[in-house]
């Protein structure tokens, strides 16, 4: 297994799409800061956040789709380089990430497409629905952090084994079946702190984008989550 240590920016352009999903609920800044240094080094022309619509392998979101998606885009506004994709919240049905690649790669043609996800969730990808397929339609670069550590099952390092490349740039080489670890800044915010202080009062401004705690405020979300009170 490689591991990539390498923090400088790509010196080309790559043209290739990203692909970073989450429930976002909501978005804060560890999932922000994750998402502009795994762009920088990728060197993609196209980095996209996606909203799962309605996520399979957990408990229901607290917001609402649309609020997940409208607290992405105004937490995006002001970086051209991060886009939103919102084809899951439009999607009807379980948001299976083999679907959304799949729709993803019939637009790129042969161009790399690379997933995005953390180590946790790549710990848990023979969970997933048709996981076998993920690297047919894509690369997965796994996003890493100190307290986080690879608990692969057998079924899933026989699917990684030999597909290994040492840096991001290597997955540019091909459209997908390749996988790379990146180590990205570990900041100490969750989502589920942030409901948790919002349900009971508190204040978490400097958690998350002024924008989206306006929009938080605005809409009444999060005032029955748990841990308030």
């Amino acid at each position: 297994m490689s591991r990539s240590d390498d923090r400088t920016v790509s010196p080309s352009v790559n043209r290739a799409i990203a692909i970073f999903g989450g429930t976002f609920d909501p978005v804060h800044y560890g999932h922000l800061r994750a998402a502009a240094e795994v762009s920088e080094r990728l060197g993609v022309t196209d980095f996209r956040l996606l909203p799962a619509g309605v996520p399979p392998h957990r408990d229901a979101t607290w917001a609402e789709p649309r609020h997940r998606l409208a607290m992405l885009e105004l937490a995006l506004a002001p970086y051209a380089d991060l886009s939103v994709d919102d084809r899951e919240v439009q999607r009807a049905g379980p948001s299976y990430m083999v679907d959304t690649l799949a729709s993803v790669r019939d637009e790129a043609g042969d161009l790399p497409v690379v997933l995005c996800l953390g180590q946790d969730a790549a710990n848990q990808l023979d969970g997933w629905h048709r996981w076998h397929a993920l690297l047919d339609l894509a690369h997965l670069l796994v996003m890493t952090r100190p307290e986080s550590e690879p608990r692969y099952s057998d079924a899933v390092l026989e699917a990684f084994e030999g597909r290994w490349v040492p840096t991001p740039q290597d997955l540019m080489g091909a459209p997908a079946g390749r996988l790379c670890r990146v180590d990205v800044t570990c900041l100490a915010i969750s989502s589920t702190d942030i409901r948790a202080q919002l349900a009971g009062g508190r204040d978490p401004r400097f958690l998350l984008p002024s924008t989206v705690l306006a929009y938080v405020r605005k809409h009444g979300l999060y005032r029955d989550a748990p841990g308030g009170g």
